[in-house]
């Protein structure tokens, strides 16, 4: 049996992505160009001549939204979502203006305000290796959000990443996630 790997896409734009509000588990609609940039990253994956045997995401809109127009690329339906994949909880700040801040302060806010940056990170490791046991040896395109992809990837790739952009794409091995603790 092959190993499971995991494609992580970060959602398309929202309003609030636009207007640098934070948005946690707030459930805003993706905009036009959020549409747009799902069906470009679409696009590019099924242009890549990958394969991919599921597709699941976080039940938030904006990202279950983005999940079902690149399965509509690359023809494959969603699977299933799991409620673990919703975004970093940010507490009385969801909603807050981060226009003027920098990366390092708005994750200052975010640490202050929100969910505990560990549990962040023990919610999307084990939500990863749920998905790897549903699919196992499977090839499993993963939508969820930014925060939450970054700070477990942090963790699984024992390395520090930028703030991702709407519909960046990474992808992650069982055995990489399996190590991470």
């Amino acid at each position: 049996m092959s190993e499971t790997t995991l494609t992580l896409i970060r959602h398309g734009q929202t309003d609030w992505n636009l207007q640098r509000k934070l948005q946690g588990r707030s459930d805003i609609p993706l905009n036009d160009t959020g549409r747009d940039q799902a069906r470009t990253v679409g696009r590019e994956l099924a242009a890549s001549g990958e394969h991919w045997d599921a597709l699941v995401s976080s039940p938030l809109q904006r990202a279950r939204e983005t999940a079902e127009i690149i399965g509509e690329q690359i023809g494959l339906p969603l699977s299933r979502t799991y409620d673990d994949l919703v975004e970093r909880a940010f507490g009385e700040v969801e909603g807050y203006d981060c226009t003027g801040t920098t990366d390092d302060e708005r994750h200052a806010l975010m640490e202050e305000h929100g969910e505990v940056a560990e549990d962040v990170v023990q919610r999307g490791l084990s939500v990863l290796r749920r998905i790897i046991a549903d699919f196992p040896g499977e090839d499993v395109m993963v939508v969820a959000h930014g925060t939450l992809i970054r700070l477990t990837l942090d963790r699984v790739l024992d390395t520090e990443l930028p703030s991702l952009e709407n519909g960046q794409v990474l992808t992650v091995t069982a055995d990489q996630v399996a190590a991470a603790h």
